[in-house]
């Protein structure tokens, strides 16, 4: 029936492929391929893409949105000849749980994209720093980029690896960049691209015994957006570590200039030795951080040598790097943790930590017993040195 109707732009929205019929209607919309604008397609069996992928290897001239991802774990891939290997009208492009090595080339031509997604990267969809810089070059209007690889196998384990161009790639228009893969891909990347207007960015790094990241110090520190973000907020979670800078207040809508850094953890026990290093190679150095929020599950596993009356001195350490902090918000979990180190500090080092502390705010302090009574000692010991802080609890 689409042969009745005048030459409009054709969107195709199917998320199941439930029928035959459907199916028919989705492939004879494909073969429409010079009027087809937008596909959002969700292939729930490997004989879905069976009957679609090849009438998606043709060009598409019109197209300016795509979305392609399975339902649930299927064996399809992509190949060198989809969209007909040219894509000058995208805009959007989503990829998910999909093979598609041979993205970076049909980036050369998609010129005019502002938004990429290549998520859920299997292993067998690995792309190459150096290949995927490579066809960024050429996207000068791409406002969001994310790349989600799954795969935790070092690519030093695959292939020799390439090390990373002296010249960086420039992104002019970036201003959000969503990162998940090994710490040695992401440091290759990022080492290679320039983002001036870059304000909000989530990395995920995957577990490594010893953390390299320079690199990525370097190219947080040249986000100039960020350099005055003013809330920091610590959330330990059972596989990762969170560290998220944003501006304005808690409780307030997530400012989009937005830094959230994630190095996984592969068991609790990790986390003393990794935090105070990352959050000192990667925390702006300018930033006036007014707000510091420290969270963690009530059943989260902590390590043990950080137990109620034994602090670990690297909560010293990393509350060291917040000296502009005022306002401290402790979750019932990770609040007795902190309070132990404060309370553990030497007089002469009172005020030393936290120096422009102000406030701190604890849920259910009146049930924290010994707790209670170290954050109330470390408050009189402030006050001895004329830098009073106000505790704050509630049930």
């Amino acid at each position: 029936m689409l042969d009745i109707w005048p030459e409009l732009p054709i969107y195709i929205d199917d998320i199941s492929y439930p029928s035959k019929k459907a199916g028919d209607n989705i492939v004879a919309a494909l073969r429409l391929n010079h009027r087809v604008s937008g596909i959002w397609l969700k292939l729930t069996s490997d004989s879905a893409w069976e009957a679609l992928g090849p009438l998606m290897e043709r060009p598409f001239p019109a197209l300016t949105h795509l979305w392609v991802g399975p339902g649930f774990s299927t064996k399809i891939s992509i190949s060198r000849s989809f969209l007909g290997g040219s894509a000058p009208s995208l805009r959007d492009l989503s990829l998910a749980g999909i093979p598609f090595t041979e993205l970076p080339e049909l980036l050369l031509s998609a010129t005019n994209l502002v938004r990429l997604r290549y998520d859920d990267i299997p292993p067998s969809g690995h792309i190459s720093p150096q290949a995927m810089v490579a066809g960024l070059a050429a996207l000068t209007r791409l406002e969001t980029l994310s790349l989600m690889f799954t795969s935790h196998q070092s690519l030093s384990d695959r292939a020799i690896r390439i090390p990373p161009l002296h010249t960086r790639a420039l992104l002019p228009a970036l201003t959000y960049l969503r990162l998940q893969g090994i710490p040695e891909d992401i440091q290759d990347l990022v080492a290679q691209i320039d983002t001036p207007l870059l304000e909000g960015m989530t990395i995920v790094l995957f577990h490594r015994e010893v953390l390299e990241i320079s690199e990525l110090a370097k190219f947080v520190r040249r986000a100039n957006k960020l350099s005055l973000v003013n809330r920091a907020e610590v959330t330990f979670k059972f596989d990762r570590i969170s560290v998220t800078l944003s501006e304005g207040l808690l409780g307030e809508r997530v400012d989009p200039k937005t830094l959230t850094l994630n190095p996984e953890c592969a068991g609790s026990k990790l986390w003393p030795s990794y935090l105070p290093y990352f959050c000192a190679s990667c925390l702006p150095t300018l930033s006036p951080f007014e707000t510091l929020r420290i969270h963690a599950p009530t059943r989260y596993t902590w390590p043990d040598s950080d137990i109620v009356g034994h602090p670990d001195p690297q909560w010293v350490e990393l509350l060291c790097l917040f000296n502009t902090v005022k306002d401290l918000h402790l979750s019932k979990s990770a609040a007795p943790r902190v309070i132990q180190a404060l309370r553990g500090l030497p007089v002469g080092r009172v005020t030393e930590v936290l120096p422009a502390l102000e406030n701190v705010f604890i849920p259910g302090l009146e049930h924290f017993g010994p707790a209670k009574e170290a954050i109330y000692e470390f408050a009189d010991a402030r006050q001895l040195f004329r830098h009073p802080v106000s505790i704050y609890g509630w049930e």
